[in-house]
């Protein structure tokens, strides 16, 4: 009889799949590419999806066949409205009535609180795009950012490599000051790589999740104490905040005792953005506590899916 879980988090760079036993004891663990539904096709989201669960039961020793369940979060899965054609695709691989497919949001808010579908919180999630998402303690649910690259994405990875990459280009054409930025981009490859790396993103088929790979090139210059890079770490950490507490008063808990739990790559930078996210989120919610989720969105999966069934 099947007895493993499989939960799966997906978004613009990355899907992550662990296989865990019914008390959520991890098995193994794969990984694979970007499984964002508002621009990646289905049959991609499918082999995606499939690749990193066949590497995560390889990892436990463990077939398809042993899996009671298959729980997936994904990106853009509301905006693309293709939760209902992934199911049915997924279920010819894994079988059926065994898959759930929702948003990723929901599975890290799932992971992020002690009760999965109770309580009152929200999860902050800062990758490649940037959302949260939230819910009180009478089941409301309410979101703010998750627009996308071309009209938001505040605080997101792509975003703060944007402006960073719009500082290197003024820098290169003298209408700004210098940044150590473009020096880390200039240092592998001679003096016109900054220029080269910048106009790569014009090409067909690039996307935010290109963008997003400069992070860590603002990052590098952040920790040297390049001053711009200081400053776009800090303003992402305030506009973090800002959708943060917009989800919390929407749910009338921004006065209450709640949790905000960070997910994502751009937590990376620890205080440098943390620091602002944390004091202006106090400023509009100071019993608001900021901190690590308590499970990582793929177990957020499963517990969701768990908790859903038993209802």
């Amino acid at each position: 009889m099947p007895s493993l879980y499989a939960g799966v988090d997906g978004g613009g760079t990355r899907t992550r799949a662990v296989v865990t036993t019914s008390d959520l004891l991890p098995l193994g663990r794969g990984a694979s590419g970007p499984t964002n539904a508002s621009v990646v096709p289905v049959p991609h989201l499918v082999q995606s999806v499939t690749e990193a669960v066949d590497d995560a039961l390889e990892a436990a020793g463990a077939s398809r066949a042993d899996l009671a369940l298959l729980s997936c979060g994904l990106a853009g899965v509301d905006a693309s409205a293709t939760a209902g054609r992934l199911v049915a695709a997924l279920e010819t691989v894994f079988g059926p009535g065994h898959v759930r497919v929702t948003t990723d949001a929901r599975i890290a808010l799932a992971g992020a609180l002690p009760d999965p579908v109770g309580g009152a919180g929200a999860v902050l999630i800062a990758g490649t795009g940037a959302i949260c998402f939230g819910r009180n303690a009478h089941g409301l649910e309410e979101r703010a950012g998750g627009w996308g690259a071309l009209i938001g994405d505040e605080g997101s990875a792509s975003e703060i490599a944007r402006r960073g990459l719009a500082a290197v280009a003024r820098d290169v054409d003298g209408r700004g000051p210098r940044t150590k930025m473009r020096e880390a981009l200039d240092a592998s490859e001679g003096t016109r790589s900054a220029v080269e790396r910048i106009r790569r993103l014009f090409r067909p088929g690039a996307g935010p999740t290109d963008t997003a790979a400069y992070f860590p090139v603002v990052l590098e210059a952040a920790r040297a104490g390049d001053a711009i890079a200081l400053g776009i770490l800090e303003w992402a950490g305030r506009e973090l905040a800002w959708t943060a507490l917009t989800v919390l008063r929407k749910l009338g808990i921004a006065g209450e005792e709640s949790t905000v739990a960070t997910v994502g790559g751009v937590f990376s930078a620890g205080e440098l953005v943390l620091a602002p996210l944390r004091e202006r989120l106090l400023e509009g919610s100071p019993r608001t506590r900021l901190g690590p989720p308590a499970h990582v969105p793929e177990i957020g999966a499963i517990r969701l899916a768990l908790a859903e069934g038993a209802r």
